[in-house]
């Protein structure tokens, strides 16, 4: 989701499957990575850094910063603001719906981008099913005007009160104007794991890690992926 083509190519390593539930006065503060795993684009990596908090209990508005490194030049390359939209109504459905909105300024060469997504999930007792549907388009001068679709989708299940085990997985199927077979972009599907490393009251940290393997025209054999989050005041079910 960054701006250097390597970030474009490849879904997934600093991004995450997001939920619709926002949570009235809960605030968060995350710092995600990923690094490709082999392959022409082996070693290159994104981190970001992302603090939110909840106003309201349908809105969520928060910030965040990316780093990326490609073939060995590392650099801040983008400052974001986001918003996530709670649903309400669909609470009460078997499918949780939402709306995240992102605006990223590019700290480096070329066009600034937004990038929306219908957040969907599913919860029932200790089993979360999240998807996103994404879609992606530059803004500014010399912008490419079409938009790029894609996906994150996350499973887990709840084994222990502070661990879950799953899979995720990210992929991207195309531009509005050149929508092709599942097989000709990049995807990533693996395993995840995520403990909870201290609970204090209402403020939780916990440590998310995970390998997904490369598949379609991935330009790396995997990604390795780590996520380190402090909440507060939110569902300590998360």
């Amino acid at each position: 989701m960054l701006t250097a083509p390597c970030a474009q190519a490849e879904p997934g390593l600093a991004d995450e499957a997001e939920s619709p539930i926002v949570a009235a006065g809960a605030s968060e503060i995350s710092l995600r990575s990923g690094q490709l795993v082999g392959g022409e684009s082996g070693h290159d990596w994104q981190v970001r850094a992302e603090a939110n908090y909840a106003y309201t209990s349908w809105w969520r508005v928060g910030a965040a910063a990316a780093w990326q490194s490609t073939a060995g030049n590392a650099a801040l390359t983008g400052l974001a603001i986001e918003n996530v939209f709670d649903f309400i109504p669909s609470r009460r459905w078997p499918v949780h719906f939402g709306a995240y909105a992102e605006y990223e300024r590019n700290m480096s060469e070329g066009p600034d981008h937004f990038e929306f997504r219908l957040l969907l999930q599913r919860q029932r007792g200790p089993l979360d099913l999240r998807f996103n549907i994404t879609s992606e388009r530059e803004t500014g001068d010399h912008s490419d005007n079409r938009w790029e679709f894609g996906y994150a989708a996350q499973g887990s299940y709840r084994v222990t009160p502070s661990l879950r085990l799953g899979v995720q997985g990210f992929g991207d199927t195309g531009f509005d104007d050149q929508l092709g077979d599942v097989d000709d972009y990049a995807h990533y599907w693996g395993p995840i794991a995520q403990v909870r490393l201290a609970n204090v009251r209402d403020r939780q940290l916990s440590l998310r890690a995970g390998y997904l393997f490369g598949s379609g025209h991935a330009d790396a054999d995997g990604q390795a992926r780590m996520q380190l989050e402090w909440s507060f005041g939110g569902d300590d079910d998360d």
